[in-house]
């Protein structure tokens, strides 16, 4: 594992690459559910950074996606944005936290 974390530091453009592979992957497993699209997303937004330009734009789009559905005109509509406005809320307190701790021990000062 050392030496991935190391092999990931030493050359960005192959972490850009991966990165944007697993997103790829994540999107295709939201789209089939066959394979589960969330390991991919966790490892683009890991590989990637947060503050990657195309992860934050597409996570305004979610953005405005859940608020497009809390405000739905049809009632149904609107529950189930209200329900996966709630899952994202909770998923985001669980996850971020995690994600700078890793962030911070992939990109740190210290070499491996």
């Amino acid at each position: 594992m050392r030496a991935v974390i190391r092999f990931l530091r030493l050359n960005p453009a192959v972490r850009r690459v991966l990165g944007l592979l697993f997103l790829a992957l994540g999107l295709i497993g939201s789209l089939f559910p066959i394979i589960p699209g969330w390991p991919g997303y966790l490892l683009a937004i890991i590989l990637l950074g947060r503050r990657d330009r195309l992860l934050r734009r597409l996570h305004l789009i979610a953005r405005f996606a859940l608020r497009w559905l809390r405000k739905a005109p049809v009632p149904h509509v609107r529950g189930v944005g209200h329900w996966l406005s709630n899952q994202y809320v909770e998923l985001r307190r669980a996850v971020v936290p995690r994600l700078i701790a890793f962030e911070r021990h992939l990109d740190g000062p210290n070499p491996l």
